[in-house]
């Protein structure tokens, strides 16, 4: 069965990885001229899923997604794979209620989630840190841009192949895994996606920093020294759609990290950066699944998108979620409130 899959980033190579190992054909047609023109061609990714409360979809979601990665990455190479641990720092009231009620319901278990004073926080990562945290301890770090490319491995693909009108494509199913760009397709357009651009900043190290051994976020969030540079993020501004590098994003970035980690005090000289534009929806959740729209001929048209900041993670669970529709393999449990929950069709009246 041939699967036409639209986007060659994280999206849709993790749909393609995934795809091809239930005994799919899936290709791949990317516009740009490689695999993870977007966010996910940044030079390094934290994974992380998104925190709630309490158990339901999104904790069933996101828990499934981290456990599922962390098999993926054993088996892949070259992707810098860093499972050097999360530290997510307490830094507010929201996150003092929060964070104790993850640990509690979401239960991973000591070993893999808890809750650290300040002190054992300062052991783990490494360099002083004066908050307490929620650590995880099999969180880390990836590139994005080096996991699209091992994603797509063995794949057929198709690059600077912008595709304008879904007939043109000839496949059994098609799965649109782009940003905002699936607006341009009229099967797609009533989907309220949403752009929210972010930028990463790249810093020197100290002889200080370059002891920390794991990641930290803070609301935003500083990695371990990667090819001889930290790297610190990121911005969220929904109300701009481009790339284009603004230095004073670099500046919030930097003055972010100085507030919450004394360590990083006095570091101003930054590297590069990079900026992109990622997808959401309204509801802050991945958008997978079938479109009702099918086209002449009965093929079916499925959608992974609105992955947000949490990607690395998200993309990957979709895309079994998919292989299930897709293979009528019932390899992945998905309970029905979580089907509905990433449902295109949530959006309508």
């Amino acid at each position: 069965m041939k699967i036409a899959i639209l986007g060659g980033g994280l999206a849709g190579t993790a749909c393609a990885y995934i795809f091809k190992k239930h005994g799919l054909e899936p290709v791949i047609y990317e516009a740009g001229a490689s695999l993870g023109p977007g966010a996910s061609g940044n030079r390094v990714g934290l994974y992380n899923p998104r925190f709630t409360a309490e158990k339901g979809p999104e904790e069933e979601f996101y828990s499934g997604a981290f456990f599922a990665a962390l098999e993926v990455f054993e088996r892949l190479e070259g992707i810098a794979w860093n499972p050097c641990g999360a530290l997510h720092l307490v830094n507010d009231e929201k996150k003092a209620k929060r964070f104790p009620q993850t640990v509690q319901n979401w239960g991973w278990g000591a070993d893999a989630m808890r809750m650290v004073k300040a002190a054992e926080a300062s052991e783990i990562a490494g360099i002083t840190i004066e908050y307490d945290a929620l650590y995880l301890s099999g969180s880390g770090t990836v590139s994005p841009r080096l996991l699209c490319e091992a994603y797509a491995r063995g794949v057929e693909v198709h690059l600077n192949h912008p595709v304008e009108n879904l007939s043109d494509i000839q496949a059994d199913a098609i799965v649109l895994a782009g940003g905002m760009g699936l607006a341009h397709f009229p099967e797609a357009a009533h989907l309220p996606l949403r752009a929210v651009r972010g930028q990463v900043t790249y810093i020197e190290h100290s002889a200080e920093t370059l002891k920390l051994r794991c990641t930290i976020g803070y609301g935003g969030y500083v990695t371990p020294v990667v090819e001889g540079i930290h790297c610190v993020g990121s911005t969220f501004q929904r109300w701009l759609d481009h790339s284009e590098i603004i230095g004073q994003d670099d500046l919030d970035n930097i003055m972010r990290l100085h507030a919450h980690v004394h360590a990083f005090r006095g570091l101003h000289t930054v590297e590069g950066q990079r900026a992109a534009v990622r997808t959401t929806a309204p509801d802050h959740f991945p958008v997978v699944g079938a479109l009702n729209d099918m086209l002449d001929g009965g093929r079916k048209i499925y959608v992974s998108t609105a992955h947000g900041s949490h990607g690395i993670l998200s993309s990957l669970r979709a895309a079994q979620y998919l292989a299930g529709l897709l293979s009528d393999q019932a390899d992945y449990d998905f309970s029905e409130d979580l089907k509905a929950k990433l449902s295109p069709g949530r959006f309508k009246a």
